[in-house]
């Protein structure tokens, strides 16, 4: 077997990975104002969730708690969410994978003079920040399409966007705890570590989609009916729970006041 000269950089995820399980549906309101609100603009629930769900998240990054069982349970909740975003966001490619990026924990070429470099985990934390800000900013635009009837086309293109920022943001997030440990080992071997972390999370979001029911979504978390938000009360360790209920009450849905 040939050696890998250069350091994984993306994962392929495959188009059709989720096709046979149900898809998240919405919920209706029993409010008045967010009911004129839907009403007003048709068609934008989803997004308008998943650009509110967007600022929860980052209560929910693993580095925000502090014992290692909240760590390893907001990064199961994050990551499989963003992949399953990802999932809805780029399905519409017309190619059998999709590129997603997965974190850089370190990189250079496995020959003689090549140079290593190993991120910090400050860095590390920054490239997802990135992808978050992109995936908002994004994530806004399409919004504001819809509620203007905007081109088809654009907005399509930026569903995909936001799919494949939230994607990035969900690999890099999955080694979050990679940067700073592994330094005694070549960087190409680090990034492989990082890549079998991400196929294994293709597994792991499937097997979850099958637990609670529909394949999972970032969109979900502005929900408090929705499959992930009622397993994130069932299941998640107490200081998780309440970090994510306090995101949600500081995200509200907005409502026309008459």
């Amino acid at each position: 077997m040939n050696e890998i000269i250069r350091p994984p950089k993306q994962l392929d995820l495959p188009r059709n990975q989720f096709d046979d399980l149900a898809n998240y549906e919405t919920y209706r309101s029993d409010t008045p104002g967010v009911i004129a609100k839907r009403q007003l603009h048709p068609g934008t629930l989803v997004p308008d969730q998943e650009y509110r769900s967007i600022s929860i998240t980052d209560a929910l990054h693993p580095t925000r708690f502090e014992s290692p069982r909240d760590q390893h349970a907001a990064r199961d909740i994050y990551t499989r969410i963003a992949l399953g975003s990802a999932n809805y966001g780029l399905r519409s490619d017309e190619t059998m994978f999709s590129v997603l990026k997965l974190g850089l924990v370190a990189d250079g070429r496995r020959t003689t003079y090549a140079e290593r470099h190993y991120t910090t985990p400050e860095e590390y934390l920054a490239q997802t920040q990135r992808s978050i800000a992109l995936a908002a900013m994004t994530a806004e635009a399409r919004l504001q399409l819809l509620r203007t009837d905007g081109d088809p086309e654009r907005i399509r293109v930026l569903s995909r966007s936001v799919g494949r920022h939230l994607g990035n943001a969900g690999l890099q997030t999955l080694a979050y705890d990679m940067p700073g440990k592994f330094n005694h080992l070549h960087p190409v071997d680090i990034q492989i570590k990082s890549k079998e972390l991400a196929i294994e999370l293709l597994s792991d979001t499937r097997s979850y989609a099958q637990d609670i029911g529909v394949v999972p979504s970032v969109a979900q978390l502005a929900e408090p009916d929705s499959p992930v938000a009622v397993d994130i009360r069932r299941n998640a360790p107490p200081a998780v729970r309440r970090a994510y209920e306090a995101a949600l009450a500081a995200n509200p849905e907005e409502q026309l006041v008459a």
